[in-house]
């Protein structure tokens, strides 16, 4: 018994001391390709020799301005991410996280997603339409505001990652987070971090605060946006401290003073209100925005 215990510690040792000879190796090896075009694809090649992952995306979201894409892979380079920086970013749930809570560090979509999001209209229209089944990735404060979004992404229906695939990828986190940091303020980096837009972000989320103003009560208004945001009936009743009947109401008499007869055609007025704000119709009008 003892002999046989000794002998599974061991194969554990070695099991530890190779994982960390390889991140040790990726480490430096990243470092070496820091501020240069190469470092995010051989980023990303690290991160798939510890979790099979389909497909991975980084943004930068400036302290004013809307977000950038400094790498995607398909199918994140259909329309619907070039829609998604225009303004309904602003519903993410990891921009959520990261721009309203502070909150940094390696996260699932189900630990930052309210509990009715995979039934909302922006669920469907940005995950459901790009074909992805299940999300995970690292939100990493950079320098003036600006911050990272690294997205790990499944297509694969059904498929999600699992518990123990998720404590790996947040036991690297401080690694990956110090390597993006190093990326970006390296001098004379390649990458370069965003220029502000004239506090356009400022104003998108102005213009998101005051959806639905003045048509609608104050209290409408936050039961709009929280829908907009995917919380179920229950979830804001909870939220809110009032009964589910009452958010049904508050839900059904904002609907009938914007001429909505479903969250679909919420979401559509929800996009229209941000092409004036972001310049950016064209590009909005035609992806996903994809509904008539």
């Amino acid at each position: 018994m003892i002999v046989t215990e000794l002998k599974n510690s061991q194969r554990g040792n070695k099991s530890r001391n190779s994982d960390l000879a390889r991140l040790s190796g990726q480490v430096a090896s990243l470092l070496e390709v820091a501020g240069t075009s190469g470092f995010i694809p051989q980023l990303a090649a690290a991160l798939r020799e510890w979790v099979a992952v389909d497909e991975i995306c980084l943004l930068a979201y400036p302290q004013d301005g809307s977000p950038e894409i400094h790498y995607r892979e398909a199918p994140f380079s259909s329309p619907g991410l070039d829609a998604y920086v225009a303004g309904p970013f602003l519903l993410d749930p990891y921009y959520v996280a990261a721009a309203r809570h502070q909150r940094f560090g390696f996260f699932s979509l189900a630990e930052l997603a309210p509990s009715g999001f995979r039934k909302s209209e922006y669920y469907r229209d940005y995950y459901r339409f790009n074909g992805l089944s299940d999300e995970c990735g690292y939100l990493i404060a950079v320098a003036g505001g600006t911050f990272i979004n690294l997205s790990l992404a499944r297509n694969q229906k059904g498929r999600k990652f699992t518990l123990s695939e998720l404590r790996l990828l947040d036991a690297i986190s401080a690694s990956i987070g110090a390597l993006v940091k190093q990326h970006f303020i390296a001098p004379e980096s390649e990458a370069g971090l965003p220029e502000h837009e004239s506090n356009l972000r400022s104003r998108l989320e102005l213009t998101l605060s005051a959806f639905g103003d003045p048509v609608l009560t104050p209290r409408e208004r936050q039961v709009i946006q929280a829908v907009l945001h995917g919380h179920s009936t229950k979830s804001l009743a909870l939220e809110l401290g009032i009964s589910l009947e009452t958010v049904k109401l508050h839900r059904k008499n904002a609907y009938r003073k914007l001429s909505v007869r479903s969250q679909s055609e919420l979401f559509q007025l929800f996009i229209k209100s941000f092409m004036n704000e972001s310049g950016n119709e064209s590009t909005m009008a035609s992806t996903a925005l994809r509904h008539p």
